[in-house]
């Protein structure tokens, strides 16, 4: 990967300023031949003159030597969305090699930092083997630990801690994760009704509505996220679990969300199949691996443009401005593929595998 076009833009600067080589070699005491050599590739200059040259054109030596450290934010969009595709496209390998050249490359660019460590995180099992995989995330862990203290932007640095905790609890690291998140716990003011509030005294009642609404889709998702997760610990408690699960269906009801934000629904759904599966409940279990298919099936989970978002009619801005915006995390059909094989090989599912409907998922799912 080339990194520095330092004899082209030398060549370029002296052209655009009517600087002859012998102009330029005479000011740098150094030689014609050597001036041609730099703007042929051939050679550089000694790193002490790399400030003078620099100065003499009135530029940066970043300038200079064609380095840009940082990406803009739509071309980590487009290269976060090319990756994508080719890691269901090319061996894993290749572009896990590239990907770790370009965070060499634009190593504080903490943006595309942030992104590359997603790839890492969503695409590790293509690695196969189990020592290669566990490999990929320490090093996911590595790029978001870099990002979470050096990143200045608290956002993104509370982001890379999330994902980092989600790349240690994978590796079974619980007592990392307890460290890192042990005052997470803490109750806290919610600032978003504070700014709302603002905003709303300011007489800006839009920005007002668009924090607030943000606000509740995030509060929303985060609870149906949270009831999910309890089911597990309710293992024991059929009521307990039967009660979380009539709540969370009410809750996507209420909003919608089939509609409005269906993104979220697939893993709720496989995950109450889950545990109907494992509770030996048949028909339950069936019925919402169904409804993981007609969300497949009809593109709703893919296509964030589909949404009909009459409750959050803001929520595509939100989206679009998130870090990586309307882009599925995964290549659709590694989406798919990752999901029959959890049907084909979870424990859960055995219940089902010998009804005939459970064929017919599979089928619909390929």
């Amino acid at each position: 990967m080339e990194i520095l076009n330092f004899s082209k833009n030398l060549s370029n600067l002296r052209k655009e300023r009517k600087i002859t080589q012998e102009n330029l070699a005479n000011y740098l005491g150094v030689t014609k031949a050597a001036v041609s050599k730099w703007e042929l590739n051939q050679s550089y200059p000694d790193i002490t003159l790399l400030p003078i040259i620099a100065s003499y054109f009135d530029i940066s030596i970043d300038e200079l030597l064609g380095y840009e450290p940082f990406m803009k934010d739509d071309e980590v969009k487009e290269l976060y969305s090319k990756l994508i595709k080719e890691f269901s496209t090319e061996e894993f390998d290749i572009v896990y090699e590239k990907c770790i050249q370009y965070e060499k490359k634009y190593y504080t660019c903490y943006f595309l930092q942030f992104h590359l460590g997603l790839l890492y995180c969503n695409h590790a099992y293509l690695a196969f083997e189990e020592e290669k995989i566990m490999e990929v995330y320490i090093h996911a862990t590595e790029v978001f630990k870099r990002i979470e203290e050096n990143c200045k932007n608290a956002n993104l640095a509370k982001e890379a801690l999330s994902l980092k905790s989600y790349c240690n609890l994978i590796m079974g690291k619980c007592d990392d994760i307890i460290e890192d998140l042990k005052v997470v716990n803490q109750i806290s003011m919610p600032t978003e009704n504070i700014l709302s509030k603002a905003y709303l005294t300011k007489g800006d009642k839009e920005k007002a509505i668009k924090i607030l609404q943000i606000s509740i889709f995030n509060n929303f998702m985060n609870s149906l996220q949270s009831m999910t997760d309890i089911l597990y610990c309710y293992d024991d408690n059929n009521e307990k679990q039967d009660k979380y699960i009539q709540k969370i269906v009410k809750v996507i009801e209420i909003l919608d969300l089939e509609n409005e934000y269906p993104q979220v629904l697939l893993n709720i759904f496989a995950s109450i199949a889950m545990v109907y599966g494992t509770k030996g409940d048949k028909e339950n279990c069936i019925i919402f691996l169904q409804k993981c298919v007609d969300l497949i099936s009809n593109k709703k989970v893919f296509d964030l443009h589909e949404n009909k978002n009459t409750m959050f009619d803001y929520l595509p801005e939100f989206l679009e401005n998130m870090s990586i915006g309307n882009i599925v995390p995964r290549n659709e059909s590694l989406i798919i593929d990752s999901f029959i094989e959890s049907i084909k090989t979870h424990p859960a599912f055995a219940i089902i595998r010998d009804d005939i409907r459970y064929d017919n998922i599979l089928k619909n799912f390929e």
